[in-house]
């Protein structure tokens, strides 16, 4: 008379992926390779089970093992027109690190630029992430002055770029012995 005997194969979570009889010294035979789905973190690759597997020798339960592999996340610094500044690698949960330079964009006619920060909180890690410069715009101002011909002030105002600009009062000159003016 044979003994029956139970062997079950587990996955890593414990759930049974099959259980089957088998008599003492029957080969112990696997199911179809197991998988464990990827996390925020890692990938995983079956690894085997966590015995040998050979002949029935009584009761037995395999658990299946993977092997893990970091997933890279691509984080990127870019400047306000698109141009990459920094681009990094980092694992699910890294701190964030951005970049030492500071960005900078060039000034117009109209305004200087002062760098605001990032289009998004930095943090760490969640996944692929984008962070874009983000500037403030400063209004140049332009001084303008109106003299007499003998130097002395007649007006100045500041104006933006673009703005039209208001004549003063005309000026008047006295006449000398030879001109009037």
């Amino acid at each position: 008379t044979y003994w029956d005997y139970t062997v079950i194969f587990k996955n890593w979570d414990g759930e049974v992926i099959s259980t089957k009889t088998y008599h003492y010294g029957d080969e112990v035979i696997a199911p179809s390779t197991p998988t464990k789905a990827a996390d925020n973190t890692y990938t995983y690759a079956f690894a085997g089970w966590d015995k040998n597997l050979g002949t029935c020798e009584g009761n037995e339960t395999f658990t299946a093992t993977y092997t893990p592999t970091y997933i890279e996340y691509k984080v990127v610094f870019k400047n306000y027109d698109g141009t990459t500044i920094t681009e990094a690698n980092y694992h699910y949960g890294a701190t964030v690190v951005e970049p030492s330079t500071i960005p900078t964009k060039l000034s117009d006619n109209t305004y200087t630029y002062t760098f605001n920060g990032w289009d998004k909180s930095i943090t760490t890690c969640k996944g692929d992430t984008v962070y874009t410069a983000t500037f403030t715009p400063v209004y140049i101002n332009y001084t303008i002055t109106f003299k007499n011909d003998n130097g002395s002030i007649l007006s100045t105002k500041t104006y933006h770029y673009g703005e039209t600009i208001t004549q003063p009062t005309t000026p008047t000159k006295a006449s000398d012995k030879v001109y009037s003016y």
